[in-house]
Order: structure tokens, then C-alpha cells, then sequence
């Protein structure tokens, strides 16, 4: 027996639906899946809340370290200069300083950060490194570092750059969160076969309609009776959150006792729009029918609360997690026809596609819902079913599995030097 030790890298912006997908995807992950192998997990995590969050979640912590990326160039004060200063004379212009910044960063950003994760990760004998952000040329590095496979879970649409076009087919295997993103990485010269859909899991014993809830309206000074529709997701521009309250002004003028949740909390440094919203929640005279939660890390409990579900992302969702979450715990959704929410919801069966920016159609299809529960039941348990047969953490895991043994190849088959078949320790490891 051969203990696979494979090093997972979460390093996005803050705490949301990769920290808790990698968590779903740790937790169905076990010996039963490798045997006759053993698997250890060892995490790189970008954010102190990632490992807070995976400590309380995870049925098995394992080696895990806190290693924040450092902050790209581009967002530097000097280069936003250079970048608005060309802006005003040649797109030409920037695509040349885009690419100076993009050789700069490679040695000054992607290449240190690259080998701080080296020197906690050689000593542990990888096998494989996993990447649960998408493509990013450090992991690249580090692979080549560490010689070992790397596999990519790219969840978003792959961006267009000569280093990405030539390094990204570099990557061992690439997991995609929807076709639309498959659709990305080919665009960018990855190989269809170099990639595999595999949705982003829900632990189905968590989302479970039949637990008994732990979270009531009234603790959020909302009457039990009353209709609610809430929004779910990190409180930042794109996912359109400001949409869904012009929306809900025009559902309170037809549903007058309804409640609108906003659930979620800004990234880390972001908190602008987070008082925006709040601010147009006043602007618009709703602010006393709107809760404003942050936060939660109850989703499952959250969602009981809710009668609909509104998705309002104005660009394309890469997948759409909280809209398999809603219909996992039976409930109807309304979301943006773009992006991933095409091949989650099919319209109206389990939820109704409405174009994105368009706050008409959106409190439109919410108005329909809310006067006809009905309908509303109908369309959460049609998505329920759907939810369980597409979306379940057990199948991820197994799939997952299945690109781990593709890329290592002959490492899968126990060839090279043997290793004990003692489990380490696994202490929480804390970066000074």
C-alpha cells in the first residue's frame, strides 16, 4: 500500500462557494475511493476564515497551513496610474503595459509565492498538486517544483493572456465546473480531453428538507407568516444584488407583506458596495422590509426561511452553487439566464431563466411564485429531484477520483519508491 498525498491550494478572495465545495469535496474523499492506497490531504489556504471554516466543517482536518497570495500587480496604486494613463492615448498602449505588468508580476508575485508554498509542501511528498481556483501560474511553478501532476478546478472563464495560452496547456488535467467553462478553457487552446465537467458537490445529509430547522424568521424581526425572497452570495458588484432590490420594490407593491433577504458578506478590503446596498435600500423606501444577514454559515437553515430563491448575477455565473443549494432544499428559483444557471435550472420546471440586469422580469417571475405557492411547491420538488440526481458530494468525489488516477499515471500503480503505510499526524500547521 502507498499513501497518495495530494496538496489542495485554495487561495480565493474570501470565504464562498470554493472554500465550501473543497470542503464538500475533503469530506466524501477517503481510503474507500483509493484502496488499496491511502489518502492525506494537505491544504494551502488563503484566508484565516477558509481554515476556520474547514476546521468546523470537515468530518477529518488535516495538514493545513494559512499562505495569502500576495496582492496582484495590477492592483497596484502605480500600475492603476500607468494602466488609466494609457488608457487616454492607444488600446495598443495597454496591451503593451499589460503585458509588461504580466512579466513583472511572473517574477515578483508569481514565482515568490510560488516557492513559500514549495518550502512548506516538499517535505510532505506530494503527489499531486490540486488547484481549487482555476489556473494561476504559481501553481504551475509549483508543480514544476514539486514534479508532480496538476490538476486545475477552474470555475471560472479562463482569461485571455499569450503566458496563459501557452503555460495553461501545461496543466496535467482540468476539472470544469460547467460546459460553459469548458467552453472558456477551450477558447484559450486547452484540449477537450485535457478536461472533464464535474458540477461542484452538495453534501445532500446537510441540505435535507426533512431535518428539523434551527433558525426561525421571527429571530430576524420577520413575521412567520409573511412571504420571503431572498438572494444569496458574496456581496460584490456582478452578483447583482442591487438588481434584486430594485426587484423587490416592485414585488412589495404587488405582495405589500413580503420580506427580502439579502444573505452574504463582502470580500476581504470590500466593503463599498456592502454599504451601497444598504444605502439604496433606503433610497428605495424598502430598507424596513429588507434583512440584511452578512455572513451565514447555515445556508441549509437560511434557505428554510425563504419561499423563493433570486439569482441576479450581471455577468455569466461560471455554475451557480446556491441555486443547486436552493433546489436541493426544495425550493424555486428565479435566476439569470447566462452562464451556468442554463444548465442548472430548466425553465419553468425547477425555476423560472430571466434575462440578467432586467429587474422587471425578475420581480415578475418572484410576484408569480409568491401568489401561487402551489406552483411554487411544485417547481421546488421537481428541483429537489433534479438537485439529488446531479449534485451529490458522493458522485463528485468518485469523479474527482477519476482525474486524480488520469493524471498520475504510473504513479497510480505504485510504482517508485514505497512509503510507509503509517498515517502521519495530521496537525493543524500554522504559518508564523
Amino acid at each position: 500500500m502507498r499513501l497518495i498525498n495530494v496538496l489542495f491550494i485554495e487561495n480565493s478572495g474570501g470565504l464562498g462557494g470554493p472554500t465550501m465545495s473543497l470542503c464538500s469535496l475533503l469530506n466524501f474523499l477517503d481510503d474507500s475511493l483509493f484502496a488499496p492506497h491511502l489518502f492525506q490531504p494537505h491544504m494551502v489556504l488563503a484566508r484565516d476564515e477558509q481554515e476556520r471554516y474547514l476546521l468546523g466543517q470537515m468530518r477529518r482536518p488535516g495538514d493545513m497551513t494559512v499562505i495569502s497570495p500576495p496582492r496582484p500587480l495590477e492592483q497596484a496604486d502605480w500600475a492603476q496610474r500607468l494602466l488609466g494613463w494609457v488608457d487616454r492615448r492607444a488600446s495598443w498602449l495597454r496591451r503593451g503595459a499589460m503585458s509588461m505588468l504580466g512579466a513583472v508580476e511572473f517574477f515578483t508575485v508569481s514565482v515568490p509565492y510560488a516557492f513559500e508554498i514549495y518550502r512548506w509542501a516538499k517535505d510532505r511528498k506530494i503527489d499531486l498538486v490540486h488547484h481549487n481556483n482555476g489556473f494561476d501560474l504559481p501553481s504551475v511553478i509549483l508543480s514544476y517544483l514539486l514534479r508532480v501532476p496538476l490538476v486545475v478546478y477552474q470555475r471560472s472563464e479562463a482569461r485571455e493572456s499569450r503566458a496563459i495560452r501557452w503555460l495553461g496547456r501545461r496543466v496535467t488535467r482540468y476539472i470544469a465546473n460547467s460546459a460553459e467553462t469548458k467552453q472558456s478553457l477551450a477558447s484559450i487552446g486547452v484540449r477537450q480531453n485535457q478536461v472533464m465537467v464535474i458540477y461542484p458537490p452538495l453534501d445532500l445529509s446537510t441540505f435535507d428538507v426533512e431535518r428539523q430547522a434551527g433558525l426561525s424568521r421571527v429571530a430576524f424581526g420577520v413575521p412567520a407568516s409573511s412571504p420571503c425572497v431572498g438572494i444569496i452570495g458574496l456581496l460584490v458588484a456582478w452578483k447583482g444584488q442591487d438588481v434584486f432590490l430594485r426587484a423587490v420594490k416592485r414585488v412589495l407593491e404587488k405582495v405589500p407583506d413580503a420580506y427580502a433577504f439579502v444573505i452574504g458578506g463582502p470580500p476581504s478590503g470590500g466593503r463599498d458596495y456592502q454599504e451601497s446596498l444598504h444605502a439604496l435600500a433606503a433610497e428605495l423606501g424598502i430598507a424596513e422590509r429588507v434583512v440584511f444577514t452578512g455572513f451565514r454559515t447555515d445556508v441549509p437553515d437560511v434557505l428554510r426561511l425563504l419561499d423563493v430563491v433570486a439569482h441576479a448575477s450581471v455577468k455569466p455565473e461560471p455554475f451557480g452553487r446556491v441555486i443547486a443549494e436552493a433546489m436541493a432544499m426544495g425550493r424555486p428559483v428565479v435566476a439569470s439566464n447566462a452562464g451556468g444557471p442554463t444548465e442548472i435550472v430548466e425553465n419553468g420546471q425547477t425555476g423560472f431563466l430571466v434575462p440578467p440586469h432586467d429587474e422587471e422580469e425578475l420581480a415578475a417571475r418572484i410576484i408569480e411564485l409568491l401568489q401561487d405557492p402551489a406552483m411554487a411547491k411544485r417547481m421546488g420538488e421537481a428541483g429537489r429531484r433534479a438537485a439529488l440526481e446531479r449534485f451529490s458530494a458522493e458522485n463528485h468525489a468518485r469523479l474527482v477520483k477519476n482525474v486524480y488516477t488520469q493524471a498520475l499515471g504510473p504513479r497510480w500503480a505504485g510504482r517508485g519508491p514505497e512509503r510507509s503505510t503509517q498515517r502521519r499526524a495530521r496537525p493543524v500547521v500554522r504559518k508564523n
